[in-house]
């Protein structure tokens, strides 16, 4: 199945795609976080059947009922499929390393060549956070790049 993914400048990012069943399914995800899941008629795919607004906590129910927790299986194939790419969990620590300070305050991408995919904050996935991000103790980060390099990025993020 191919998704489209088309930059919206000032909105955020739409994906879509065509389900096996022939449904054109479009996804916009805001730049404040917000979430618009629409239908699109088979027959007129540029007249919307319907949409849904997601706040977080819906996308996150939703992804869970759709089988988002295999998310982490097939990351750990993609491991297996591209040479030399790490992955790795890293829950941050009660205090130390980069508990409650920024990502850019680490400067993990510079200094590593790690790259912080997402992270994950109680029921939350918060995908491509920013420099500006704040990492808060019990958060779960999703950390990508060579196996050197990870390692050394979970030593800055734990400390």
């Amino acid at each position: 199945m191919e998704i489209f993914e088309t930059p919206l400048p000032g909105i955020g990012v739409r994906y879509e795609f065509t389900s096996e069943l022939g449904d054109h399914v479009g996804v916009v995800i805001r730049r404040d976080g917000r979430r618009d899941v629409a239908l699109y008629d088979r027959q007129d795919p540029d007249s919307c059947r319907g949409t849904m607004e997601l706040t977080d906590s819906d996308a996150s129910k939703l992804a869970e009922l759709l089988g988002g927790t295999n998310i982490t299986a097939r990351l750990d194939s993609l491991r297996h499929m591209v040479e030399g790419l790490a992955i790795e969990w890293v829950t941050m620590p009660e205090s130390g390393g980069l508990s409650g300070r920024t990502i850019g305050d680490g400067h993990i991408r510079t200094t590593t060549a790690a790259s912080i995919v997402a992270v994950i904050r109680s029921d939350s996935g918060i995908p491509g956070p920013g420099p500006e991000f704040r990492l808060e103790s019990g958060d779960t980060v999703l950390v990508m790049g060579s196996e050197d390099s990870v390692s050394k990025a979970r030593t800055v993020l734990i400390g």
